[in-house]
């Protein structure tokens, strides 16, 4: 069980409450006491704050590390530490942005400035905006702009808060928001003698040296900042903001180089209402692994999309905060000012699931989840093969992680850093390396002894083809593993997958002959088919037994439909393989010579679904949790001690409307519609009759903590079984041991 001493690695209700208007214009009507008295109202028992906002401005009294509000009445965040302690509500503060109009008004030359000598912005300016005023420049942490920040931890030590949250911290290695201030560009060449370069040549190792650079710098600073913070307060909490699904997913690997130097990572899932249900929960796995299963408190925001003024639905709300439960975080309400006073009729929706929480509290205190599969996430192999394009690697892993998630079978996310630590390794029963091309020697290593002990793995197309630093082998670095070796690359346009061994249980369910390996381009401007897509590796097997062939397409594109955007026929197939099926020691693998995660992301079609279900599946043998139940049901699993806890939240949702992106597609006339169609969910169906069956030996009884109510058991030879007659939104069923 994880340490649970210090509170904020106990289960939390987090309410965080920005006033990020430039005018402040309910400043003068918000006070201290009053946050803490909401966070009290809806069951919240942590605040947090801005000690200082975007623009430069402080909100206590009496301090030198920026103007305080001009609006703000009293002592706002004295008011809130005091009130807190009264309710026994913890406080945290916002400190850190590299936004700060301010000190930017006054140290211009502090600021971040690209290549050209632009400012970088945080916020995003359209193109066709001339004569733009920066409303929040970046400023630069090489910059005597770290000491500033030194001030801030100072003073808001000396306040007494219960917590520093280091948010909106951005310095980027992309050439897009580089800096090349000054500051960078003298420390830079101090350190290896020569200039800064100016264009991402990725063959230059001056580049590479630069690209890796700028992330020790982030990392320097935090481990600065921590360093600073613990060595005058050592029991306070020091917070980052990861936003693990924005920024690129750049700061991932902040996250993962830094871990020692966080006590807590916030995930921001701002993206939450253009994502698929489930996304909150994804980031929050994706964050505890980069962390090494540190505390993870995720967000879902009041309003809808941007609109920070207007509240989404409280449906939307409370599934949303729900699923950072399910992933094994702690859930996060973020409240804008305006939305607070102009739509506050929806925050009951919030108060219901921090209650909910603290009814199962005593279930989540400590509890780690029940692992089963393990999807490697490496952040050097989305920086350097995805280079300007991460979605090209992330999109594989999105895609096998959700088919698991639609298939209820447990699925968490794999730090490359931990590939080396065979024991972490071995607590799951199926590794799954998704298109993970850049690997080391030494997690190359890692994975042999994992698999001839025993362990299972599942790879898909370039998986270990090129070395730690992402050079390419010309050959699959684990083609003993995998049982055949790289001789060549299909690089067609589109190709398919011919079925061999229909009768293999890796093509259970599956009815047809062919599958398709390709898909178009939805943009079509500058091609007519999304890059790789159609590729497949040319494998010559060794001791790896085909299971289907790479299936030849007649042409470049189809002439059925529409030109150019539907794929041609299948016109007969290679002698090569598109699976591979291999014994390697004690264990065993699968081998998809494609990209089958990034085509069940990209379509969502039955067929990638059931081959990564039943590869995975077949491989790892039985969940310890199996739920019979549509796929609409997202089902998390843990374990406390001889407690097993199933989450079951229902995203069966009849009205959500999702249409980003469609529109792109170049037409001869004007779209029939806007591509910019997002609704929020308004109303979950209800689902009869879900079975929910504990794969283990022994005397259980199962009990519904929400309900307060028991289940009847059904046993067999080895498992439990029970029957959840309805479950509306969300279901938290226990099993205990009795004997």
């Amino acid at each position: 069980m994880a340490n649970v001493d210090k509170w904020y690695n106990k289960p939390v209700r987090v309410l965080q409450f920005n006033i990020e208007d430039r005018y402040g214009v309910y400043v003068s009507q918000i006070t201290g006491k009053e946050l803490v008295e909401l966070a009290d109202r809806i069951h919240a028992n942590t605040l947090v704050i801005f000690a200082r906002d975007p623009w430069g401005r402080i909100y206590y009294r009496g301090g030198k590390a920026g103007p305080e509000h001009e609006k703000m009445q009293g002592d706002l965040v004295r008011d809130a530490i005091a009130e807190g302690r009264r309710r026994g509500i913890k406080v945290v503060v916002m400190i850190g942005h590299t936004a700060n109009k301010h000190l930017y008004t006054i140290h211009s030359d502090w600021a971040q400035v690209n290549k050209d000598g632009e400012i970088i912005l945080l916020e995003h300016v359209p193109y066709d905006v001339a004569h733009y005023e920066p409303e929040w420049p970046q400023l630069c942490i090489n910059s005597p702009f770290i000491k500033h920040i030194r001030k801030e931890i100072r003073e808001a030590v000396d306040l007494d808060v219960d917590g520093i949250f280091l948010d909106s911290f951005r310095y980027q290695p992309d050439i897009e928001r580089a800096c090349y201030c000054r500051w960078c560009r003298e420390k830079f060449k101090e350190e290896h003698g020569y200039e800064m370069p100016r264009e991402p040549k990725w063959s230059d190792s001056r580049w590479r040296e630069l690209w890796e650079w700028r992330y020790r710098v982030v990392v320097e600073r935090i481990r600065e900042l921590y360093r600073f913070s613990k060595n005058i307060a050592p029991n306070k909490l020091f917070m980052y903001n990861s936003h693990p699904g924005g920024w690129a997913g750049r700061t991932n690997r902040i996250v993962e180089m830094a871990r020692d130097y966080m006590d807590v990572v916030f995930a921001e899932c701002s993206e939450v209402d253009h994502q698929p249900p489930g996304f909150v929960t994804e980031m929050v796995k994706l964050t505890r692994a980069m962390t090494g299963g540190k505390p993870v408190w995720a967000s879902r925001n009041y309003f809808h999309l941007y609109r920070t003024p207007v509240s989404t639905t409280p449906l939307a709300i409370r599934q949303g905060l729900r699923e950072a439960i399910v992933g094994g975080g702690s859930p996060w309400l973020l409240v804008f000012s305006i939305s607070y006073k102009q739509d506050p009729w929806v925050l009951d929706a919030a108060k219901q699931v921090f209650m909910e929480h603290e009814r199962i509290e005593e279930y989540l205190a400590g509890a780690e989840p029940v692992t089963y599969a393990g999807i490697v996430v490496s952040n050097k192999t989305r920086d350097h093969y995805g280079r300007e394009h991460p979605d090209r690697y992330v999109d594989e892993i999105r895609g096998l992680y959700y088919a698991l998630v639609h298939s209820h079978l447990p699925v968490e996310f794999i730090a490359e850093g931990d590939l080396t630590n065979l024991n972490m390794l071995k607590k799951y029963k199926v590794i799954i390396l998704a298109n993970t091309a850049c690997m080391s020697s030494e997690a190359m290593n890692t994975i042999r002894e994992y698999v001839r002990e025993g362990g299972r793995v599942v790879a898909t197309y370039l998986a270990s083809a090129r070395d730690g630093e992402c050079i390419r082998r010309y050959d699959l670095g684990l083609k003993d593993v995998f049982g055949g070796e790289q001789i060549g690359v299909h690089r067609h346009t589109w190709s398919y997958m011919v079925l061999d061994k229909k009768d293999h249980w890796l093509f259970k369910d599956i009815i047809k002959d062919y599958v398709l390996v390709g898909d178009m381009s939805y943009e079509f401007l500058k091609m007519r088919v999304s890059p790789t897509l159609g590729w497949q590796i040319i494998i010559r097997p060794s001791t790896g037994k085909t299971l289907a062939y790479i299936g030849l397409a007649g042409g470049f594109w189809g002439y059925e439909y529409t030109l150019g955007r539907s794929p041609p026929p299948c016109i007969g197939k290679l002698d090569n393989p598109s699976i591979l099926i291999n014994r390697y020691g004690d264990g065993e693998s699968i081998y998809f010579a494609w990209q089958v995660g990034r085509h069940y992301w990209r379509t969502g079609l039955p067929e990638y679904l059931l081959l990564i279900r039943n590869a995975v599946q077949g491989l790892a043998g039985k969940p310890m949790v199996e739920v019979d139940a549509p796929e609409t049901v997202d089902v998390g699993v843990f374990r406390q001690g001889d407690r097993i806890i199933v989450h079951l939240l229902n995203h069966t949702y009849n009205q959500r409307i999702l249409a980003t992106g469609i529109g792109k597609v170049r037409q001869p006339l004007p779209p029939y519609s806007s591509s910019e169609a997002v609704h929020p969910i308004r109303e979950v169906i209800p689902i009869d009759n879900i079975v929910v069956r504990l794969n283990r030996s022994g005397e259980y009884r199962a009990y519904m903590p929400l309900r307060n109510r028991y289940l009847d058991t059904r046993m067999g030879n080895g498992w439990i079984e029970v029957s959840i007659p309805r479950l509306g939104e969300y279901e938290v069923v226990v099993f205990e041991k009795t004997k």
